[in-house]
């Protein structure tokens, strides 16, 4: 399709697919940890499998996973859990900057509380032990979010779900990937809502993301729009209802911040989205939309190989 064709001014490839094979993933001849390093940090005690899809995803790339979750109740069941999962280190709260300090890119926020509407104040705390004290699980997703961002903000973040809800647009720089749906995405920017309504999808992200230094990839009705400030914009349809389903947007934010760990954050974005739905696609041929995010999890490898190996 066409819009499926409009890549990056500096891509060599007219089709997102054939840009797979441009990944680099593996290095050979390296020492473990030179492959990629990822944290992620997530969940609560509402939200227990994000963390865990993320892992296991980026388990199957990347040399070292270390997942820290907030909710004490989350990190019982990320413990547990390694009866299943060997994969990853679980880590405890303070080692958290160390870590933050070691991995080489940082997804934060799937499966993270938002504030309640009644209680939006801003919290700013001088340490990570601060913000992980806060007992309301939405203040602590506010303040531990400003908090990492402004004290590392040049570390690869892949922003997501309570993170991105709660995040303040000041703290967001070119490092930083932002991965909304279109609801998180009016809700950075309510005063745009009713403005933007008469405008056509992509004019309409572009005349926002414009003004901010991030790149960011914004999920809307089923198409993918790729973005930043000075970059052509990239648009990525495809893909099938099954991708309705919870946990699909953490298994997309998590993959981007697995080719981000050596790839710059445009051609991560739309390999990420072009893969997803491409694996989406593939599970449909075997099972119509009724196949699960875990499934998705297991499947993604196998369709990354095979972009890789074509060429």
């Amino acid at each position: 399709m066409k819009k499926k064709k409009n890549l990056k001014k500096n891509s060599s490839k007219n089709n997102i697919g054939e840009s797979i094979s441009q990944l680099r993933l593996v290095k050979k001849g390296v020492r473990k940890g030179q492959n990629g390093k990822y944290l992620i940090i997530g969940g609560s005690s509402l939200f227990h499998s994000p963390p865990l899809w993320a892992a296991q995803l980026a388990s199957h790339f990347v040399d070292l996973v270390f997942v820290y979750s907030p909710a004490f109740i989350n990190r019982e069941i990320i413990l547990q859990s390694k009866t299943f999962f060997r994969n990853g280190i679980v880590i405890e709260s303070y080692e958290l900057e160390d870590y933050v300090r070691e991995a080489d890119v940082i997804l934060l926020g799937p499966g993270m509380k938002r504030r309640d509407k009644q209680n939006i104040r801003q919290i700013h705390v001088k340490s990570a032990a601060e913000a992980l004290s806060l007992l309301d699980e939405g203040q602590l997703t506010h303040a531990l979010t400003h908090y990492l961002l402004t004290k590392y903000p040049n570390k690869k973040w892949v922003l997501d779900a309570g993170a991105l809800q709660e995040v303040e647009l000041s703290d967001m720089r070119p490092s930083m990937i932002a991965t909304p749906h279109e609801g998180e995405f009016f809700h950075l920017f309510p005063q745009f809502g009713n403005e933007g309504k008469t405008q056509p999808v992509l004019e309409k992200y572009i005349s926002v993301i414009g003004k901010h230094p991030s790149t960011w990839l914004i999920k809307h009705r089923g198409t993918d729009y790729v973005m930043g400030k000075g970059k052509a914009p990239i648009v990525v349809a495809n893909g099938n209802e099954g991708l309705t389903k919870g946990g699909t947007g953490d298994v997309l934010s998590t993959l981007v911040g697995i080719f981000y760990i050596q790839n710059d954050a445009g051609l991560s974005c739309a390999c990420a989205s072009y893969i997803l739905k491409k694996t989406a696609d593939a599970l449909y041929e075997e099972k119509g939309p009724f196949y699960t995010t875990s499934e998705l999890v297991e499947k993604i490898p196998s369709v990354v190989w095979s972009g890789m190996s074509k060429t």
